[in-house]
């Protein structure tokens, strides 16, 4: 996957998924999501409760924290560079 941000989008909000390497070998990540709701925008970031060893697997868990956040999973496709 890209080391550039990535968006997933439903109807009420869009999450920013970021991987950030903490130290040499030890990843973990970061959602920055964007949250409408009427009138009001809120934005709140969930972080990672551990480190990952490989980009791949902090990616991997990224990408499943942000499904389970979404209402109702997003496909590899419907994944954009921002």
């Amino acid at each position: 996957m890209s080391t550039l941000p990535l968006t997933l989008t439903d109807d009420h909000r869009t999450l920013v998924l970021h991987v950030l390497e903490d130290a040499p070998g030890q990843f973990t990540w970061r959602i920055v999501m964007e949250e409408r709701c009427g009138a009001a925008d809120e934005d709140c970031t969930v972080a990672a409760p551990s480190t990952y060893g490989s980009r791949a697997e902090a990616e991997a868990a990224c990408w499943a924290a942000g499904n389970g956040i979404l209402n109702g999973p997003r496909a590899a496709g419907e994944l954009h560079a921002t």
